[in-house]
């Protein structure tokens, strides 16, 4: 058959004899190949419909992209008529489109979802016989396996998950049929291939299939099926492991059938080649379960970590150790090209010589160690009392199975890197476990967890420094470099004897390879850690300034370095400005340079890391007894030539660092700077509480928080003035973090305030007559009481914020808002002495106290003073923290007239009467400590002397015989 084409390409030649499908429109002639899509111009052909075969020596003049070719071939295949009997060639056509489909060349550009859509429709309801059926299966493979199909909204995904799930299911019920071929077997596995592919992270798009893919498959997972090829039951425990991923909450009960049908697949002899298999299938998919549901492992995590012991730790000697030969009816494998392909590679390069069984050994240990892993990331606390069955037991020695023994014996790439992974799971957040071990000289006649446990450290650290020394491979010596890291952050080394910390820093520094930026960065890391657990690297400042480490950080962190290297040096000068600050100062001159460079890099993470470190040194200065601060120039330049560049970044974090650098001024300094240095700040800070970024708007508020606490802040009105006017707008901000920290900078205003208020009546005037107004007063009140309502973390600073304030308002203001403000002020408090955190209530009775002391204080005539009394009294006698207590005492001791107990003489007499028993029973109860915590042991002594307090006594009353009675118990 000849087809004649008038323009041709030159690109292509000599393509060898294919099979092409025709399509006729106008003068154009369009052929889809397995090669993409061709369209021939004013063509002739003899058969424009049917199936053609011709030897093509020139493609055609335009050759469309592979993403071009799906899609048409979609679009074509939409068009065909629907199957009728007898029309065989439109059959053929359909078939031919299919086969093209899968001999693309998987992932194509995009492929449009609404083109998969119509696609799964179509197969779903006219692909259900063969060779349809196995091409169709097929395809379903290459899309979800290769070309990562993304569904724009859950509807479709429902949609297109659920239908192929459904024509998937049908064809494995079809291949089940007793007397079935063969090929139906073939089809199965097949079908179980492209199904667990389907599955995968889908199982929440398909929960109207969940109980028919349990019926289906469970069968097919159980032990026992005789009739059935052993690589099918591997397959269907895939298939149900990547069912359950991402199912969320929602799947817990299906979670929990397919943990139990997992688990009971884990029993077998693994020498035999169709166990290993299974069982390690049951392994990937319980590492797939744990990950989705840390609570399934609950009550069986004994037995599991039996099964991961016995199948990670072996380590076989010889060939034949752990496996044995296939018997010769061992039943046939299936093709190739219908086996699973996992998801993950099977093996790494450095692999591919071991024998077969080694192989398979491999991928049984491989999946043994990340379910461990997995296991040990889940449920940390439970793997705790489990430690000695895989980490280096000190009486057997370092030859005994462990993790750290298959890092450094197994064959595989893969398995080494894996056991120092689930190491690193098993030491990440154990620093309050391993703080017990402690190295000891008594020997006694049992060993204690203490001990044991600074042994296992003592062969965990060298079993690694061991690998970092010796480590050849990039990837392994970079993960080992990592673990060691987690292990230095973890790790008490104060209570052990050995050096540990030297040893590290000797092995790692060696491992320095600035050719490969992987390794260099994880050695810094581990430098950096171990400046942080307190290695004393430095000693003074003269031999800091020599000291070759700073030297090779320093050169590290300039610009022709790997960004990543460049941020871990950055980050180990941190971890100096935190532990030996000064070092940074004797060496500034060289590292000023390489911080005006890193502020203006292009890259966010160099300038944030820049700015990380001038944040940690003046933190340093300013927190840190017996640092050298840096002169107030140094200060200066630090605003003028860093903080006002950085303030202006693009990127939140390095404005959030710059607003905490101005915070860490150290008050010696900013009490020299001059008042319109001081302003400049100030109003550095307030510029930024509008930042559109939280993280910002915290950190700025957290500064104007710690400069009203400055003494000249506090003595200038105007600067007070300024920050009241801003902080309040901030208390209803939509972020908690931000709210958190606008409470506390709230309640250190009112400190200030008050101080300002004392300072003002000692010289005969009120607050607002120094110029703060009513106005700001209500503002302030209004942030207080919203604070006072929200997280507990704000509460205890916004009732502090409202004690102070209460304090300094002048009593006209008192006045007005007698019946609004001040008896909501009062309702809020209260409520916080009641309940919530001990922060809140100590917080809330001091409140209470500073509202007592007040003369314009409306207590005593107002409704509410019984209630007041009430609370306060409450909490001396049932609270059980000590602090509460002793503060709520102070709190009711305060009125100094009785005429604030109570409005009335019986009302007054009455709130005495109890006060006076609330002291009493204090006292009796001040001595018992069996509720109390172990921290509140050295307030008792504190709350007995503020009981026998003598304060009630100025306000007896003649008829308060009966409480006078009381004395000689309080004096007693």
């Amino acid at each position: 058959m000849a087809l004649g084409v008038q323009s041709l390409s030159e690109d292509l030649r000599d393509v060898p004899l294919k099979r092409f499908l025709v399509c006729r429109r106008e003068a154009e002639l369009s052929v889809w190949t397995r090669n993409g899509l061709f369209k021939f111009h004013n063509c002739r052909a003899r058969d424009t419909c049917g199936v053609i075969q011709f030897p093509i020596t020139q493609p055609a003049l335009l050759m469309q992209s592979a993403a071009a070719t799906f899609d048409g071939l979609v679009v074509e295949l939409t068009k065909c008529a629907p199957p009728i009997a007898g029309q065989a060639d439109q059959e053929s056509k359909r078939v031919l489109i299919l086969e093209d489909l899968v001999a693309l060349s998987y992932p194509v550009k995009a492929c449009s979802a609404e083109n998969v859509r119509h696609l799964v429709a179509y197969g779903r309801k006219y692909w259900n016989h063969p060779p349809a059926t196995g091409l169709f299966t097929d395809l379903l493979f290459q899309l979800f396996s290769k070309q990562k199909i993304s569904l724009p909204t859950l509807d479709i995904q429902q949609e297109v998950i659920g239908q192929c799930v459904d024509f998937l299911l049908s064809v494995l019920k079809s291949t089940g049929i007793p007397g079935s071929s063969r090929t139906d077997g073939d089809l199965r596995l097949n079908v179980l291939r492209t199904l667990g592919t389907v599955l995968f992270e889908n199982g929440a798009a398909c929960f109207k299939s969940h109980s028919a893919l349990l019926i289906a498959l469970a069968p097919l997972a159980s032990e026992g099926r005789t009739d059935d090829d052993p690589e099918v039951r591997r397959m269907a425990l895939t298939c149900l492991g990547n069912l359950c991923v991402k199912t969320g909450t929602k799947g817990a009960n299906l979670q929990k059938e397919v943990y139990n049908i997992l688990m009971r697949s884990l029993v077998g002899d693994v020498s035999e080649e169709n166990t290993s298999k299974v069982v390690s299938s049951a392994l990937r998919g319980l590492q797939l379960l744990i990950n989705e549901n840390k609570t399934l492992v609950q009550d069986s995590a004994p037995t599991l970590l039996s099964f991961l012991q016995q199948y990670g730790l072996a380590m076989p000697t010889n060939p034949h150790s752990f496996t044995t030969t296939a018997s010769a009816k061992s039943i046939k494998k299936p093709p190739r090209s219908l086996m699973t392909i996992p998801s993950d590679s099977e093996f790494s390069d450095g692999e591919i010589g071991l024998p077969r069984n080694r192989l398979r050994d491999s991928r049984l240990q491989l999946n043994a160690i990340l379910c461990l892993q997995a296991l040990a990331k889940a449920q940390a606390k439970l793997v705790y009392p489990y430690w000695f069955r895989f980490l280096p037991d000190p009486v057997e020695g370092p030859s005994a199975p462990s993790l750290i023994s298959v890092m450094r014996d197994s064959e595989s790439p893969k398995v080494r890197h894996a056991a120092c992974a689930a190491l690193m799971a098993f030491l990440e957040g154990s620093k309050q476990y391993l703080s017990v071990a402690e190295d000891s000289t008594i020997k006694t006649s049992f060993t204690s967890l203490s001990q044991k446990l600074a042994e296992q450290l003592r062969e965990i650290h060298q079993g690694l420094l061991k690998a970092v020394k010796e480590e050849t491979q990039p990837l392994l010596l970079t993960q080992e470099l990592k673990c060691l890291g987690v292990l230095i952050k973890n790790c008490t080394y104060n209570r052990l004897r050995h050096n540990y910390r030297q040893d590290a820093y000797d092995a790692v520094l060696s491992r320095i390879t600035p050719e490969d930026f992987a390794i260099t960065s994880s050695v810094l890391e581990c430098i950096a850690a171990l400046l942080d657990a307190g290695t004393p690297l430095f000693s003074t400042p003269e031999a800091d300034s020599s000291y070759a480490l700073l030297d090779i950080v320093l050169t590290l962190a300039k610009k022709p370095e790997h960004i990543s290297v460049r941020v871990a040096a950055l980050d180990v000068l941190c971890s100096v400005a935190r532990n030996a600050p000064d070092a940074i100062g004797a060496n500034w001159s060289k590292l000023e340079d390489i911080l005006v460079n890193a502020e203006t890099d292009a890259k966010d993470a160099v300038r944030a890391a820049a700015l990380k470190l001038l944040e940690q040194y003046t933190h340093s200065c300013g927190a840190k007894e017996g640092v050298q601060v840096p002169p107030l120039t140094w200060w200066t330049d630090l605003v003028d030539h860093h903080v006002q560049t950085a303030i202006q970044d693009t990127f939140y974090a390095v404005r959030s660092l710059s607003c905490d650098c101005l915070s860490h001024f150290p008050s010696i300094i900013f009490e020299k700077m001059p008042p319109k240095r001081q302003y400049a700040c100030l109003a550095l800070a307030l510029g930024m509480v509008q930042d559109e970024d939280h993280t910002v708007r915290a950190a700025a508020c957290r500064t104007l928080g710690v400069y009203v606490s400055h003494p000249a802040v506090m003595e200038d009105v105007l600067f007070l003035n300024d920050v009241a006017a801003t902080i309040p707008q901030l208390a209803a901000d939509k972020n908690v973090n931000v709210r958190i920290r606008t409470s506390w900078a709230l309640a250190n205003l009112c400190d200030a305030l008050a101080s300002v208020g004392e300072n003002a009546q000692k010289q005969g005037v009120n607050i607002a007559e120094v110029g703060i107004t009513h106005e700001i007063i209500v503002e302030i009140i209004r942030a207080g009481l919203a604070a006072a309502k929200d997280n507990d973390k704000c509460r205890s600073n916004g009732v502090r914020a409202l004690g102070n304030i209460v304090r300094v308002c002048p009593p006209m203001l008192l006045a007005r808002e007698a019946e609004r403000l001040l008896k909501e002020i009062v309702s809020v408090v209260l409520k916080n002495v009641d309940s919530g955190s001990v922060k809140a209530r100590w917080n809330a009775c001091h409140a209470l106290g500073n509202m007592l002391r007040t003369d314009a204080f409306p207590i005593g005539r107002a409704s509410w003073t019984d209630a007041v009394y009430e609370s306060l009294i409450g909490a001396v006698v049932h609270c059980k923290n000590f602090k509460v207590r002793i503060s709520a005492g102070t709190a009711i001791a305060g009125p100094m007239t009785r005429a604030r107990y109570g409005a009335t003489e019986v009302g007054a007499s009455k709130n005495i009467r109890k006060a006076m028993q609330a002291m009493v029973t204090g006292l009796e109860n001040a001595s018992n400590l069996d509720d109390a915590a172990f921290g509140e042991f050295k307030y008792g002594e504190q709350l007995s002397d503020q009981s026998t307090l003598t304060h009630l006594r100025n306000v007896l009353g003649a008829n308060d015989m009966e409480i006078r009675g009381n004395e000689s118990r309080i004096e007693a």
